[in-house]
């Protein structure tokens, strides 16, 4: 291997693990050359699924209930992501019988045949997880022998894992135009002037917005949502634009649902390639309260595991009452695990802007 593409390698394998970081948090965990992702057997984003009874898990190949979670421990080789996947291990060892530790430690050869030579470690996590949960679906006691089939049918789940591959999605329809994206761009930069609007809003509120504009309990509408949603700057990386939008004193699903409607009501963000969404909501006690009790959910719209980072950044920020939107245009260049670091660095953006996170400021 010459000396240009192994150093091009260590790059991109640095650029990965930055994106890993910001993906995963405290799932993940960088020794010298070793990547450790750990991977929950309930849903992450629900601290309840993270401890689920050992009645509910997945078996071993023993026949005993699996631990809370999976870790994929990954040394990306000199020859990764150019020639080679990575070397990989799922631990602990013994947590999964023989055939589905078999097809775990495919998946990351299949992924990174799929990715031409790109890196490959976020699609064969997400992969992953989906097989986990898969596995864990099967082992329930409502499919163990001696359950009749009724009895199965009322525990089935009726959320089926995503299955969502944004870009090479996005790619299939993609037309590069750099004269149509020059204008989507001047577009999107200008100053909003529309219905008597200021810089900064996606509506008519800016900086000076008044108190009509952020009505308490059970006092918006539809049109006073549209006033009061905060839009960022828009930014470009390697041809695909991104562009953050906040709406605070979110205190139910049918707001969140309003502030949607009213983003897509705009011709400029209805043609984005996703409009990524991620919302935390107080439903019982005082939000700055331990015991609090938060509805919390996301909404990918194809991008599979940008919403689940967004919710996950709203959860370790406290930001409560509150609803984030980040806005893709694809730009025809695949950006790979580095795309959801920069929905999350536009999401936390937003948060900062509005004062939901204290930015850190040298003295």
């Amino acid at each position: 291997m010459e000396a240009g593409e192994r150093a091009e390698n260590l790059e991109r394998q640095a650029e990965e693990a930055e994106a890993l970081a910001a993906i995963y948090g405290d799932d993940f965990v960088r020794e010298g050359t070793v990547w450790e992702i750990r991977v929950p057997l309930g849903d992450p984003d629900d601290p309840d699924e993270r401890r689920r009874p050992s009645d509910d898990a997945m078996l071993t190949r023993d026949g005993t209930p699996a631990p809370d979670c999976l870790v994929a421990r990954v040394v990306p080789v000199e020859t990764y992501p150019s020639r080679t996947p990575p070397l990989v291990e799922v631990h602990p060892v013994g947590a999964l019988i023989q055939h589905r530790m078999d097809a775990a430690l495919a998946a990351m050869d299949e992924e990174h045949a799929a990715s031409d030579g790109d890196v490959c470690v976020f699609p064969f996590v997400t992969r992953l997880r989906e097989m986990a949960r898969a596995w864990r679906d099967e082992d329930r006691p409502s499919r163990r022998p001696g359950r009749d089939d009724a009895a199965a049918d009322d525990d089935d789940d009726d959320d089926a894992p995503g299955t969502g591959r944004g870009e090479e999605a996005e790619t299939r329809d993609a037309e590069w135009d750099p004269a149509a994206i020059d204008a989507e761009l001047a577009s999107l930069a200008m100053t909003t002037t529309e219905r008597g609007g200021t810089a900064g809003t996606a509506g008519t509120a800016g900086a000076d917005a008044t108190d009509a504009d952020h009505p308490g309990v059970g006092a918006w509408t539809d049109e006073s949502v549209e006033r009061s949603i905060v839009a960022g700057p828009p930014f470009t990386e390697k041809k695909s634009t991104f562009r953050g939008f906040l709406l605070r004193d979110v205190t139910s699903l049918e707001r969140v649902d309003a502030m949607l409607r009213a983003l897509r009501r705009d011709s400029r963000i209805a043609r984005c390639s996703h409009l990524m969404a991620a919302w935390r909501i107080a439903l019982r006690g005082d939000p700055r309260d331990p015991d609090c009790v938060w509805a919390q959910d996301h909404d990918e719209d194809g991008e599979t595991g940008a919403g689940r980072g967004m919710s996950h950044l709203l959860r370790v920020t406290g930001s409560g009452n509150v609803c984030v939107v980040v806005a893709r245009w694809f730009g025809g260049t695949h950006l790979g695990p580095a795309r959801f670091q920069l929905i999350n660095n536009c999401a936390r953006d937003m948060l900062e802007r509005c004062g939901f996170v204290q930015v850190a400021r040298g003295g």
